[in-house]
């Protein structure tokens, strides 16, 4: 924020810099309001309403700078200190550093750890190869029926066009004939 923030108190001073070298004053005159310039000339008139007109157009951009940067530095801070992103930080853990699927070796590493006799390390494994070949038959069963429920789409759509294309009745040809 130190970016916008200072470059709008720059832009600020310089813009007082300009109303004290104008001496402008607040006086009452001749039935109009303060803000009278009081310079050599009228062409140094303009000139130096044309230049505090460009100091305070930057200054405006300048605060709109600044209220933007204010608003995205909010924002980030919000989304920083939300909780939620806390939580699912903390679920993940270290999940950059998982496998991208667990097999069936390393199942039976996580599912033997500690000392075990032969017999149950073997119904393990064979319990854990039973289990993965039980997934992968019901992925295919799924694949299978998503397969079938397609085409079967696919086929109903064939017979709503037809029957749509069938209750497209032509009656100009018979009343043709029966004029004629």
């Amino acid at each position: 924020m130190a970016g916008a923030a200072g470059k709008l108190a720059k832009l600020e001073e310089k813009l007082q810099a300009a109303y004290k070298r104008g001496n402008e004053k607040n006086d009452y005159v001749g039935g109009y309001g303060g803000g009278h310039l009081h310079a050599e000339s009228f062409e140094a008139v303009e000139q130096h309403e044309k230049d505090r007109q460009k100091l305070a157009a930057e200054v405006k951009k300048a605060r709109a700078a600044a209220k933007k940067e204010k608003k995205n530095i909010k924002q980030q801070a919000a989304a920083i200190n939300e909780s939620s992103s806390w939580t699912s930080k903390i679920l993940e853990g270290d999940a950059r550093f998982a496998a991208a699927e667990v097999d069936t070796e390393g199942a039976l590493a996580q599912a033997t750890y500690g000392l075990k006799s032969a017999d149950d390390f073997r119904r393990t494994r064979e319990r854990l190869e039973e289990e993965r070949e039980e997934e992968r038959a019901e992925a295919r069963r799924e694949a299978e029926r998503a397969e079938v429920a397609a085409a079967e789409e696919r086929r109903e759509r064939k017979r709503k066009k037809r029957r749509a294309e069938a209750s497209k009745l032509s009656f100009e040809d018979e009343e043709a004939e029966a004029d004629g």
